[in-house]
């Protein structure tokens, strides 16, 4: 006849049957809650650390450090006692779900402290994990990047103007200007070759009463030095006739 054998309970000091404060629990059956610790179905109630060690596990939930903590049966991520009181109320009716992968009926299970072999693989994850975060993030900040530069290319391009533009807006014409001789010369030319004929005849008739010359230098006195020798050129021409 034989026994049969149970599951093996595990020796934990008593202070670590109960919660440490870390939340208000109410309603919390204090002898059920003990039962399972001692029987190694939650783990013991620790008190959390701040300062980080290889021999500790971090609660994702609090963010404090742990000698073991509880495996999530849906997704083996881990939870510390109280903070799986604080999401799974004992008395609660409503299905929980995970807060990690939103599984429902939430539920727990430990298995005791991880082996180092355990942890060295999960530090290979993480930094897996933090290395294809750090590759998204500059990914996306090079994209955002090239954004930029194309939207300041094609504003910088929108107010480039085009050369005829610029040789519109640009060349300066000068007023014209008139100087005292060309002024003088054009006006000399206008008041001389209006009268022309008439002057022409005139000089003939003079030229047979033998005034010919005098005339033209007479006629010319009042005009200018360019003009005068012009008529005086044009008398002598007159008088060859």
């Amino acid at each position: 006849m034989g026994n049969k054998m149970g599951r093996r309970r595990q020796v934990v000091d008593e202070k670590y049957t109960r919660p440490q404060g870390l939340y208000v629990l109410k309603d919390i059956d204090h002898k059920k809650l003990r039962k399972l610790i001692l029987e190694s179905k939650l783990a013991p109630c620790y008190p959390g650390l701040e300062d980080y060690s290889f021999t500790l596990e971090e609660c994702p939930i609090c963010f404090l450090y742990y000698p073991s903590l509880n495996r999530s049966r849906c997704c083996m991520k881990g939870i510390c006692t109280e903070c799986f009181l604080q999401m799974k109320p004992p008395h609660s009716t409503r299905p929980t779900q995970c807060p990690f992968c939103k599984t429902s009926n939430y539920a727990v299970e430990y298995r005791g402290a991880k082996t180092k072999e355990e942890k060295g693989m999960e530090q290979v994850e993480e930094q897996m994990v933090i290395e294809a975060q750090i590759r998204i993030r500059q990914k996306e900040i090079q994209d955002e990047a090239e954004r930029m530069n194309k939207r300041q290319s094609i504003s910088s391009s929108s107010r480039i103007t085009t050369p005829t533009d610029v040789r519109y807006h640009d060349t300066y014409v000068p007023p014209l200007k008139y100087t005292r001789q060309s002024i003088d010369f054009d006006s000399s030319q206008a008041s001389c070759s209006a009268p022309a004929t008439t002057r022409f005849s005139q000089l003939r008739q003079n030229r047979h009463n033998g005034h010919g010359s005098n005339l033209a230098l007479d006629s010319g006195a009042g005009i200018s030095r360019q003009s005068r020798l012009w008529w005086q050129l044009f008398a002598r021409t007159i008088n060859l006739w």
